[in-house]
């Protein structure tokens, strides 16, 4: 398992490094001094911190997020909630927030890790949606759209449990199997997103149980 690494304080990297290099083979990327990866494709998840003289770590996940299918977990000093919303709607699965514990980076790279690895069906539909999750694939009315990794993640547990309600706490601990370090507003924007780009292709399957969290219809 390859890990990739992108920050402009070579002190935070080496952190990285040394929390992560038992478990993984670590690349690590010291912005705007070291060019990114020519090729990204054999990268099974991205650290990236989001401030950065230069390219920032927004403007590189856009430039990235098409072209890679991995978990990416933004680094942020930022407090601010829209910060981070902002972050979660360009395409990053997760957040930490600066400082970070080692034992908290460690548990979200493995969980995200792990979840990847997990085995899934060939194809599962519900109307006019079908899911393909062996290459992450998801059609409305036989037409593509593009979720990003948390999305198509919470797509699938949803789907696979139709009528189930999950609180986003259950999400969080059913996605990535950690529940005390879950955060509830990620979970929150997620599902919004993937809401508006099912809906883009006409369907709306997705629920809101209020109080409680979220669950997708049962078909009639």
């Amino acid at each position: 398992m390859k890990i990739l690494a992108v920050d402009d304080e070579p002190g935070i990297l080496r952190v990285i490094r040394k929390a992560l290099e038992k478990e993984y083979e670590v690349v690590t990327v010291c912005r705007p001094s070291e060019p990114l990866p020519a090729t990204l494709t054999d990268i099974d998840l991205i650290v990236l911190d989001v401030m950065m003289p230069g390219e920032d770590g927004y403007e590189i996940l856009t430039k990235i997020r098409d072209d890679v299918t991995c978990p990416i977990i933004f680094l942020t000093a930022k407090a601010l909630e829209e910060d981070v919303v902002y972050g979660l709607a360009l395409g990053a699965d997760d957040y930490l927030r600066k400082p970070f514990s080692v034992g908290e980076l460690r548990a979200r790279v493995a969980a995200h890790i792990r979840r990847d690895k997990r085995e899934n069906t060939s194809c599962i539909r519900s109307g006019s949606i079908a899911l393909y999750p062996a290459n992450r694939r998801v059609t409305v009315s036989d037409k593509d759209i593009s979720l990003t990794k948390s999305e198509f993640d919470i797509m699938l547990l949803l789907i696979m449990n139709k009528g189930q309600t999950f609180s986003k706490e259950q999400i969080y601990e059913k996605l990535y199997g950690y529940e005390k370090d879950g955060d509830e507003s990620a979970i929150t924007e997620h599902v919004k997103n993937l809401r508006k780009k099912l809906s883009a292709g006409g369907a709306e399957p997705v629920e809101t149980v209020w109080g409680i969290g979220y669950r997708w219809k049962k078909e009639e």
